[in-house]
This record gives C-alpha cells, sequence and structure tokens, in this order.
C-alpha cells in the first residue's frame, strides 16, 4: 500500500484492488480500525477484522495487499480490476454492518459462547428460542464480530434460517474453552487451599 496520511475522520477508509482481490482500511472511532478483504464480490469474512490501531491495521492490510498482488500475478489475469464503487453496485454487502459504538470489538458474552459450541456439535446453530438455538440478535452479533456466516431462508433475504461456524469462529471458541478451563482449575485450586 502508498504511503498515506494518517485516517483522521470517521469513515475514512483506504481502498487497495489487485485481481479480483479489494482490500479496505476504515478508520470507524477513535481505537476502532476495520480490515475487510473482498474476492470479487464475495466477503472474506475469516480475512475481516477489527483493530485498535492504525499501525496495526495498516500492516494487516498491507500484508493482504502483498498476498493478494502476488496471487494476481501469479495468475497472469488479464480481467478488468474492480474498484470498490463498482463492487458496491454488483450487490455486496456486509451481512452484519459493524456499528459506530464499536459493537463487534466487545467481548463474546455467554449467549454468543453457547451459540459458538451449538455451531461446533451440529454443524450450525439455528434461530429460535427452543433448546440448541438462538436469538437473531445473538446470531447478528456473531456475524458483526465475524465468527459466524448467517445462512438466510430460501428465497429470503433478510430472514435468518442458521449459522455456521467460520474460521475465525473456531479460533475464538478454542480460546473461550481455554480460558474456562484455566478459570475452572484455579477455582479448583482456590476451593483446595481454602479447605
Amino acid at each position: 500500500m502508498h504511503a498515506i496520511s494518517a485516517l483522521s475522520r470517521p469513515g475514512d477508509s483506504i481502498a487497495y484492488t489487485a485481481g479480483r482481490t479489494t482490500i479496505t482500511l476504515q478508520y470507524v472511532r477513535d481505537g476502532a480500525y476495520t480490515v475487510t478483504v473482498y474476492q470479487g464480490t464475495y466477503r472474506v469474512e475469516d480475512q475481516c477484522g477489527s483493530y485498535t490501531t492504525e499501525p496495526i491495521a495498516r500492516s494487516v492490510a498491507h500484508l493482504y495487499a502483498e498476498l493478494a498482488k502476488a496471487e494476481a500475478d501469479a495468475e497472469g489475469s488479464a480481467a478488468p480490476v474492480a474498484s470498490l464503487p463498482a463492487v458496491a453496485l454488483q450487490g455486496s454487502h456486509r451481512q452484519v454492518r459493524p456499528t459506530m459504538a464499536g459493537a463487534q470489538l466487545a467481548d463474546v458474552t455467554d449467549p454468543q459462547h453457547r451459540a459458538l459450541a451449538t455451531a461446533v456439535a451440529f454443524g450450525r446453530v439455528t434461530r429460535g428460542g427452543g433448546t440448541y438455538q438462538e436469538s437473531v440478535a445473538t446470531l447478528r452479533a456473531l456475524a458483526r464480530k465475524g465468527l459466524v456466516r448467517l445462512h438466510m431462508r430460501p428465497g429470503r433475504r433478510y430472514d435468518i434460517d442458521h449459522a455456521t461456524l467460520t474460521a475465525a469462529g473456531e479460533r475464538e471458541l478454542a480460546r473461550l474453552d481455554a480460558e474456562a478451563t484455566r478459570r475452572e482449575q484455579r477455582n479448583d485450586q482456590l476451593a483446595t487451599l481454602a479447605a
């Protein structure tokens, strides 16, 4: 990516396109930057993320840009380069947009953790209020964080049927489970010492 001045206003962004890949670095608010990667019109959830500092976000965007450039050079593609507005006109959009308040940066809640575990156990988590089901709000919050991919009901654009785990979701679940195990071990040690 090119040497460009710091992003200073919410909504400021930098886009880089190589072949069919478009990488966007955007300043969301103080302490919140997003990197978004598109392959054509498909948003690559595993490569999208939120970061707390501009240098980290720039380095991640730069890494993805270098990888995209190398991939485009290897393909020798003569395909026309799509600009970000052209991608937007093709109907590509985020499943769930990040909020200005930075909800996508919040920690995973207990219902969200339960939904991730359900997605691993059953291959997906469906919406609803029953056992092994989660609310639409929970599924959207996980999609906003890039931890699940939403699947809509056939023929319905915004009617969520179920969600499946992404690679980022698998990593987050492993981290949460390891943290819960450490917490249980520490509590057992404290109980042993108190007895």
